[in-house]
């Protein structure tokens, strides 16, 4: 069977594929590309990641039912919910620093980590959740959602290479002592994103 992954990011289509390979399911993968999308950028207009998530597959599903196109679609949305900032930046986490970006040209572009480590300055509570919700959207309108979590601490500076996503050169997973950014393919493998996609996937195995 085919499904449509909501993006057009070649490397991130080759990755759930090869996800998809190592369980053995008999499933391939189209980009937004692959089927033709010419509708630009998608707003995000979602109050939560499950909102956004959600946005995402209707919006394809509405451009595949104009195209004549029946298959799956699968959409993920994900964030960084801090505990002591009551889930901050969640929902915001791809745009937390956008507001201060647009005043001053000169900031640098990882400037949501340092807003982020400022509002935490010599806080002792420093637990946090990256939080991946998946939306599978079957080409009838019926759709289910998926989630992963990963637990972790949020470093008192910047420790991993700083590259995006830039908010995983302060985040620490559970167990490791070392930033996000440099974990290893291996050590990736059972976090938040990568569980959610693999549920998702049994969940469509499973209906189609």
């Amino acid at each position: 069977m085919k499904v449509i992954f909501g993006t057009t990011n070649k490397r991130k289509t080759e990755d759930l594929q090869n996800i998809i390979n190592e369980m053995n399911l008999d499933i391939e993968v189209l980009s937004m590309s692959d089927i033709g999308w010419d509708r630009g950028e998608i707003e995000e207009s979602g109050s939560t990641i499950e909102e956004n998530s959600l946005i995402k597959a209707r919006s394809i599903l509405s451009f595949c039912n104009d195209h004549n196109i029946d298959f799956p679609i699968i959409t993920d949305d994900a964030g960084l919910f801090v505990d002591l900032l009551n889930g901050e930046p969640g929902v915001y986490t791809a745009r937390y620093a956008d507001d201060e970006l647009a005043l001053n040209s000169e900031l640098p572009k990882y400037q949501c980590v340092i807003k982020l480590l400022n509002k935490m300055h010599n806080e002792e509570n420093r637990n946090a959740t990256y939080r991946c919700c998946v939306t599978i959207m079957m080409p009838n309108g019926e759709f289910y959602q998926e989630f992963g979590d990963s637990r972790g601490t949020i470093a008192t500076e910047i420790i991993g290479e700083l590259r995006r996503p830039y908010f995983y050169s302060v985040f620490i997973l559970d167990g490791y002592k070392k930033a996000f950014s440099d974990l290893s393919k291996e050590e990736l493998d059972n976090t938040y994103r990568y569980n959610a996609l693999r549920k998702s996937l049994i969940k469509i195995n499973k209906i189609k």
